[in-house]
């Protein structure tokens, strides 16, 4: 499995890694880029990581 670093856009910023085979969506914000992920949130909403990166940035990433 190979992760891919980004930049967390929290209030905490930190380097979050994620699993470019879970990603299902990418959306572009004003301060940041949401990556969502396969996984759903335990009321089975959606999972997102907010990211600094662009969507191009994001979507150029390697995904193996």
């Amino acid at each position: 499995m190979r992760l891919v670093p980004f930049q967390y856009a929290g209030h905490n910023p930190a380097v979050v890694f994620i699993n470019p085979e879970q990603v299902v969506a990418v959306r572009a914000f004003a301060n940041s880029t949401h990556i969502h992920v396969a996984a759903p949130q335990r009321d089975g909403a959606p999972s997102y990581y907010p990211v600094r990166e662009t969507v191009d940035e994001v979507v150029k990433q390697p995904t193996s």
